[in-house]
């Protein structure tokens, strides 16, 4: 039997390129089964923090993944990949980063400036009065990157227009019961705002959690000082909703919605705040005392009088009467005799 004499080299080119073709399609298959969908990392990926967010504030980001899926999923079924519905992603603004947020945890007031001629951030142009808490940093400068029109705190709450700072810690809205649901605002909470009253993050009204929403791009700025001097613009003040009525006090007074029932309400309307209903209800019952009081001692008095006048005249009356009477009997008995 003849055997063919091989090649070592020859032989050690075709294994190398069987392996090649192998680990190609390795990572081939690898890119192919990998998950899709999550185009934006767990917040805590971003940026790690030692930091135990209590009740109200930490972000549920498994059920925002889910969320963010379902969603994908249901735009490749119904053909609709370009037009992106997932809030997460609307980071475009018109203009790339023209503000720089500084937050002062001190005096709970939120000032946006703007680049003066030089290019450097110092012209404040907006001012915010706010609500933060034990876990907000204390120093340090942040970049936004990623934002959710509805996002759920733990406590089964939502905030309304929520920007990320840096972990757990966003500017949003006053919590809210029930997801999309402006109707359904923590109205006690809304009273503590310019107090120091979150669990880390910045409480804002909606309007102002809006306008950051809108305006400040990914990667903004976002600084935190502390200073008894709230900034260059003030403090801003928010109105106290506890007292209104519940078709009112559910309602955040800033919020643009349609169905707010803030953007039709007059204060000389027949709906008053609680405190006002009942110190009316408390003059209208002191009013109606005092003037029991009065018409009682009045008639009384009256009364008093009326008859004493009646009963002088008409004993006084009876006295002259029975004295002509006297009289007359007197003459009439003179002249008999």
């Amino acid at each position: 039997m003849r055997y063919k004499i091989v090649n070592p080299k020859r032989t050690i080119i075709i294994v190398s390129i069987i392996l090649a073709i192998i680990a190609v399609v390795g990572i081939v298959s690898f890119n192919f089964l990998k998950p899709k969908g999550k185009q934006v990392a767990k917040i805590d990926d971003i940026e790690e923090i030692n930091i135990e967010e209590p009740d109200g504030e930490y972000i549920d980001i498994d059920e925002l993944e889910n969320e963010e899926e379902q969603s994908t999923q249901l735009n490749i079924e119904q053909g609709n990949t370009a037009k992106n519905e997932n809030p997460k992603e609307n980071n475009n603004t018109k203009n790339k980063m023209p503000y720089y947020i500084k937050v002062n945890y001190g005096a709970q007031v939120v000032t946006i400036y703007q680049k003066d001629s030089e290019g450097n951030y110092t012209k404040p142009v907006k001012a915010m009065v706010c609500s933060t808490g034990v876990a907000t940093p204390k120093s340090g400068v942040y970049s936004i990157p990623a934002r959710w029109e509805w996002l759920r705190l733990e406590g089964y709450v939502w905030g309304h227009y929520s920007t990320q700072i840096t972990g757990n810690i966003l500017f949003h809205s006053v919590p809210y019961l029930t997801k999309g649901d402006p109707a359904s605002l923590e109205y006690w909470e809304y009273d503590k705002l310019g107090t120091y009253a979150s669990a880390g993050c910045v409480r804002l009204t909606v309007k102002d959690a809006k306008w950051i929403f809108n305006n400040c791009a990914k990667g903004t700025k976002v600084e935190f000082y502390s200073d008894s001097n709230p900034g260059p613009l003030g403090k801003p003040t928010a109105k106290k909703i506890s007292s209104y009525p519940d078709y009112l006090r559910n309602w955040d007074p800033t919020d643009t919605n349609s169905n707010n029932p803030w953007l039709t309400y007059k204060p000389e309307d027949n709906t008053k705040p609680k405190n006002e209903i009942e110190n009316n209800i408390s003059n209208e019952t002191k009013n109606e005392i005092v003037n029991d009081v009065t018409n009682t001692i009045s008639n009384s008095i009256v009364n008093e009088t009326t008859n004493e006048t009646t009963n002088t005249t008409t004993n006084e009356t009876t006295d002259i009467v029975n004295n002509i009477t006297q009289d007359k009997e007197n003459n009439e008995n003179v002249n008999k005799t």
